[in-house]
């Protein structure tokens, strides 16, 4: 008889254990639970959820013995795709790194963590994708994997240095709209494109106009005429245009005679001997 309680007690110990893995099948599952739950002690772990809808989530999802599989599905009904209503379940190990990211910026436990981005449906991802190049045509929120959130009261600057020295997952912070993206995947980081630009045009395209611009081969430099030498504004091997003829200046007038030359010369004529018949007077 006892061996029989024994045998069932087991059973319903497995039973309780397997429940969240049966509900996380084909994430990282409970194999990825001790790793995410590293910094988070032995006690219970609680989290409160929002949505910017207005919808809040506030469970003990785990406990000394295991997840808590109700807890777990009612984050995943927040974590739901907002397009299509689907729900598929959410990583433990990704709640486990959303609380420890809350523990590690002293945050309280009753902090609500912004969930602006949980999962999504490939319908709702692939749409995204053709219009914003920060989505990823693979991305872990296919998954239930992944999360964009936000923590009020903490900058997501503090949120993405902290995710950076966990180096569990990926993460990225998004500064121009304030949130922090984490997943389960691989340790790694990416600079996403300011703004959520289209896909297909790149995010430092101003950055390359101005570029552009300041590139000698592509743009000539500012000449300034007042100082240039003319030849320097001809092209080589082009000849000089010819000019305009200059308006004739007048001529310059003669210094006047020295007199004293004129009168020395006269005073020589006049003491030179006539010339012979010129004399003579006319009967």
């Amino acid at each position: 008889m006892r061996s029989i309680l024994r045998a069932v007690i087991h059973h319903a110990a497995i039973r309780r254990l397997a429940v969240p893995c049966l509900f996380a099948v084909g994430l990282a599952g409970c194999a990825t639970a001790p790793d995410g739950a590293a910094g988070l002690g032995e006690g219970p772990r609680s989290i409160v959820l929002t949505h910017p809808s207005g919808e809040t989530v506030a469970v003990t999802y785990w406990r000394p013995g295991g997840y808590d599989a109700d807890a777990l599905r009612e984050i995943a009904i927040l974590f739901r795709d907002r397009r299509s209503g689907e729900t598929i379940p959410v990583d433990p190990a990704l709640v486990d790194m959303l609380v420890e990211l809350r523990r590690r910026t002293g945050a309280p436990p009753e902090a609500p963590i912004r969930i602006t981005s949980g999962y999504r449906s490939t319908a709702t991802n692939a749409a995204l994708a053709r219009t914003n190049a920060n989505v990823a045509e693979n991305s872990y929120h296919m998954r239930g994997q992944a999360a964009d959130f936000s923590i009020p009261g903490v900058s997501p600057a503090r949120l993405a240095e902290e995710a950076a020295a966990m180096q569990r997952g990926g993460y990225a912070l998004y500064p121009h709209t304030g949130h922090v993206h984490v997943d389960t995947g691989p340790f790694r980081t990416w600079t996403p494109k300011s703004g959520g630009e289209p896909r297909g045009v790149p995010a430092t395209q101003e950055a390359r106009a101005q570029a552009r611009n300041r590139n000698p081969a592509r743009t000539p430099a500012r000449v300034e005429v007042a100082e240039a030498p003319v030849a320097a504004l001809r092209p080589a091997g082009k000849p000089a245009p010819e000019r305009p003829a200059a308006k004739p200046s007048l001529a310059k007038a003669p210094a006047p005679p020295d007199l004293s030359k004129v009168r020395m010369v006269l005073a020589q004529l006049k003491d030179q001997p006539a010339p012979a018949g010129k004399d003579r007077k006319k009967n």
